[in-house]
């Protein structure tokens, strides 16, 4: 009896409990433990009937603090704290074996042996002995069970071990069910906020991130961290519950988060533990590999400086060092340090985790994709395959690891040129990668799908450069890069507007309330964003909790809509679905900005262009090189062209001249553009013999070439008879000059509408209000005529950031883009006070237009300057107002790309309009007042600025 009350000692040793409840429980028991293996025999026979009265209370009493929290490290190296053992290992292991032969001669009751196949396979585990530990722990589940023990807690216990063992070993499919039997246990008899029911919320999130289930992750270690913060603040679980949330937030790419996480985590460690800390070593191991996935270097590297001083030699510790310092040398461009420490690495995992450890495969893979860096094929080859083996006997085939380590294969094979084998596993790859999207984006808020498809566009721009070169060989890819640029391209724009319209159309009242709330949080948040960081602070403000709870808000209502979720798993249009979907003189050019990978990405990019025709099969490709030219030189030149007025005949051989012959006998373009064909208007472009496009082609801009399936599937919605005109705004101050042109514009419009029967809103000067804006509901033409801004980076600063704080402006695009209202002249001369309970200071932004509600909005015209300018990012077009208003629902967006003529644009609307009630299709409608406006005004300075978007 007193063999098991020393390994009950001996546990809370090995495991990350509560230091001062384990002292309370060692102080009880101190006096019934003896120092040898014969003295504790002899206590067993002498004293196990005085001892057993208190060894039950005890045992409750441990039972209710002691509980084993599992924790994510950098390298997958291990998933429980287990801490040095020293010079006591090998009594340890004779504890364990006398302990079996004292049990097994012994006449104990069920629960005695339970509760020592429990405490010895808690010290085999310890000991990194599995399977031993493995079989302790199942005879201690079947004596619970076969003894209707089930309701002690050291049955729950037994299962989380189990589960915990197997998570270890990698065996994750097993630990599920030892895992969620462990936690409705836990919940039964502890009650749902015990932190032992936070310790299997907690494994849970672990087992659930190794399977590669990311969302459920977060949820269950969320989840324990509610309790962890509430029972056990600042102690070491909470710490591991920090770290391990880091730990998700890293691999989807929410680095900011993260990173505060972790420091959380090791400021904990700190006040808990000194520095030798295993936990503490293990935080700022993945503190410091945060700090490499964001260019952090020096800082890293001072980290693992620090840590190889008070890191064992031969310990897994310092193999996790070693891969990780590695991999940080690799970054920084210093390959001749790379490979000895991966061998290092290698060798130990090898040794103490075994040869098919998920520790070793990392640190395989590591080397592996060093290799092929440094074209050192076969060795990259050797240690390539043996991790995906490890990994396809480890992992299921959907385990992001095991992909990932594919996808590796794969672009050895393409460097190698073996287009064969490495096109079958990026087919492969590439599946399994959409299907990551349709599992982990719809529980997620769009900040979050942010962050993560910025970790796995990575991925599709690689194999956009691999199909780019391999094509010639195999035009089957071809089929692939067009469908997967389908499936993506705007993907964050599009979950934006599936949310929103599968919460609308779905009738539960509660999930569109919840909808409205949020709605109403990001208004107050809009009112936020103009004071500074002082100001709040002055006025006891956390707008950081804030924000996180507006998140927060999103992530629930997307996470209760089923309509949302069920949306992903729609299939996409095929090639052949829209190819068929075209006329006979009808082509779709679609765009795409990559950048250049060779043996990792480079610092420059290139377009591949896709041209998709009824006749053909297969899409036509042409790739135009030194992309960073176009996005940057190029695209200055073509802007200066354009503002100075003068004859522009070099854009048209950068831009257009490599797409041309594609487009033999073509008379209609959808184009789908991408990067810098964002910022140009193609109509613009003057080619050879001095004709410009717009007379050559008849184009329609739309975001994704599927859209034009939609163009031609939905309902026409605009047989609608109301608009809604707004312009002339009184700005109210003499720093900005009023526009009047935009009322004789809004006048003219105004009377043509009315004429052809519309119901018109019309309101100019003072009426011409943010709120007025704000309110809009129900008008299918929205036409405002204002000035509009867009700062780029290199243009704010305190002075100039209009009704937004600096500090918030200059990290949000939507927050640097808006449209002047009445009024907006006094906030922009810095003349009005925030105001918390007032929507209008004249100045809309982009992020206040997104929570519009526009849907039945067929089209909207923003006649004023530079409106269709923002942040262009790669697949998901342009950060600015195009996007805000496009997300709000508008169908079909009319913005400028450069400041307007007053006068021309009074007279290109005017004429749009009186086209449009004529019954001419909108896009026509506008080329034709685009044509009739070029009879006055040659240059395109005057009748170019403006773009048509959407269908």
């Amino acid at each position: 009896m007193k063999q098991i009350i020393f390994t009950l000692l001996l546990l809370s040793w090995i495991t990350t409990n509560s230091q001062n409840a384990f002292q309370k429980l060692k102080n009880k028991v101190s006096s019934g433990v003896q120092s040898t293996a014969d003295k504790a025999k002899t206590g067993v026979q002498k004293g196990a009937s005085r001892l057993g009265g208190q060894l039950e209370k005890i045992r409750d009493s441990f039972d209710s603090v002691d509980f084993d929290y599992a924790i994510l490290l950098t390298d997958n190296s291990g998933t429980f704290d287990v801490r040095e053992k020293g010079e006591m290992g090998a009594t340890l292991a004779s504890w364990a074996s006398l302990g079996t032969s004292l049990i097994d001669s012994s006449k104990s009751n069920g629960s005695d042996k339970a509760r020592f196949h429990l405490e010895a396979g808690e010290v085999l585990f310890g000991l990194k002995k599995y399977a031993s530990a493995e079989k302790r722990y199942k005879s201690a589940i079947k004596v619970y069970i076969e003894n209707n023990l089930t309701a002690d807690l050291g049955y729950a216990k037994a299962l989380a071990n189990l589960g915990l063992l197997y998570n270890s070993m990698g065996r994750f499919t097993q630990a599920q069910e030892a895992t969620n039997s462990a936690l409705q246990q836990r919940k039964e008899k502890l009650g749902a906020d015990n932190i032992g029911v936070a310790s299997s919320f907690n494994n849970n999130g672990v087992l659930s991130f190794n399977l590669g289930h990311y969302n459920e992750s977060d949820k269950d270690i969320s989840s324990a961290l509610t309790i962890i913060s509430s029972k056990a603040n600042g102690s070491m679980p909470h710490a591991i519950v920090l770290n391990n949330k880091a730990m998700v937030y890293q691999t989807i790419g929410r680095y900011e988060e993260a990173e505060k996480l972790m420091k959380e985590a090791i400021a904990i460690a700190e006040k808990q533990l000194d520095s030798k800390s295993k936990n503490k070593f293990k935080f700022l191991s993945n503190l410091a590999l945060l700090y490499r996935f964001t260019g952090k270097y020096e800082e890293a590297e001072k980290l693992y400086v620090a840590m190889e001083k008070t890191t064992e030699k031969g310990t897994v510790d310092q193999a996790t060092l070693f891969n990780n310092q590695a991999m940080l040398y690799q970054a920084m461009n210093k390959p001749e340090k790379v490979e000895e420490l991966l061998k290092k690495s290698i060798a130990i995992y090898k040794d103490k985790t075994g040869e098919e450890s998920l520790a070793s495969a990392k640190a395989l893979s590591n080397l592996g994709n060093y290799y092929r860096m440094q074209i050192k094929f076969k060795e990259a080859e050797v240690s390539l395959t043996k991790t995906k083996t490890i990994y396809e006997k480890t992992l299921s085939a959907n385990h992001p690891l095991l992909i990932q380590s594919q996808e590796d294969l794969a672009i050895l094979y393409w460097k190698q040129n073996q287009p064969v084998k490495a096109y079958e596993l990026y087919h492969y790859v590439m599946g399994h990668s959409l299907f990551f999207i349709q599992r982990y984006f719809p529980p997620m808020s769009e900040a979050e799908k942010t962050k993560y498809w910025d970790v796995l566009s990575q991925r599709f721009q690689r194999f956009y450069n691999f199909a780019s070169e391999i094509y010639p060989q195999n035009k089957d890819v071809l089929l692939d890069l067009f469908q997967y640029q389908m499936a993506t391209k705007a993907l964050l724009l599009s979950s934006s507007n599936k949310i929103k319209l599968a919460i609308l159309s779905s009738k539960d009242t509660a999930l569109i309330h919840g909808y409205t709330d949020w709605l109403d949080q990001k208004e107050n948040l809009a009112r936020l964003y103009a004071y500074s960081k002082d100001d709040l602070k002055e006025q006891k403000i956390n707008l950081d909790s804030i924000e996180l709870a507006t998140n927060a808000q999103e992530k629930k209502l997307s996470q209760m809509s089923k309509v949302f979720s069920s949306a992903y798993t729609a299939e996409d249009p095929s090639y052949n679905d829209v190819r068929q979907s075209l006329g006979q003189t009808e082509a779709i050019v679609e765009v795409i900005h990559v950048k250049k990978f060779v043996q990792t990405f480079t610092k420059e990019s290139k377009y591949i262009v896709l041209v998709a025709t009824q006749a053909k099969g297969y899409p036509d490709i042409v790739t135009i090189e030194k992309g960073e030219l176009l996005d940057t030189r190029y695209a200055k030149f073509y802007k200066n062209s354009i503002i100075n007025r003068v004859d522009d005949e070099y854009s048209y051989q950068q831009y257009w001249a490599p797409i041309e012959p594609l487009l033999a006998g073509i008379k209609t373009l959808y184009l789908s553009p991408d990067g810098a064909y964002t910022q140009i208007n193609i109509n613009t472009i003057k080619m050879p013999g001095g004709n410009f496009i717009l007379n050559q082609y008849d184009v329609a801009v739309i975001g994704n070439s599927k859209d034009l399936i939609l163009m031609r599937t939905e309902p026409d919605i605009s047989k609608l008879k109301k608009a809604f005109l707004l312009g002339f705004p009184d700005y109210g101050a003499e720093n900005l000059s009023p526009l009047p042109g935009t009322k004789v514009e809004v006048d003219g419009i105004g009377k043509i509408l009315k004429t052809s029967g519309y119901q018109t809103n019309q309101l100019m000067d003072k009426l011409a209000t943010e709120k007025s804006v704000k309110a809009i509901k129900g008008s299918n033409i929205i036409h405002i005529a204002t000035h509009g801004y867009f700062l780029a980076d290199a243009e704010l600063n305190e002075a100039n950031s209009i009704g937004v704080s600096f500090e918030n402006a200059k990290d949000n695009p939507l927050l640097r883009s808006g449209l002047i209202l009445s009024g907006g002249a006094i906030t922009m001369a810095g003349n009005t006070t925030p105001d918390l309970q007032s929507n209008d200071n004249g100045i809309l932004t982009a992020y206040e237009a997104m929570n519009l509600n526009l849907e039945g909005t067929d089209l909207m015209i923003l006649s004023a300057c530079e409106t269709g300018l923002g942040d262009v990012k790669a697949g998901e077009g342009v950060y600015g107002l195009q996007r805000a208003f496009i997300v709000a629902g508008a169908k079909t967006l009319v913005m400028s790309l450069w400041k307007v003529d007053d006068a021309a644009t009074q007279k290109l609307m005017t004429s749009f309009y009186g086209n449009l009630v004529k019954g001419i299709e909108k896009h026509q409608a506008f080329k034709q007042a685009q044509q009739q406006l070029m009879v006055t005004y040659k240059d395109p300075y005057f009748w170019g600025a403006f773009v048509m978007l959407g269908i």
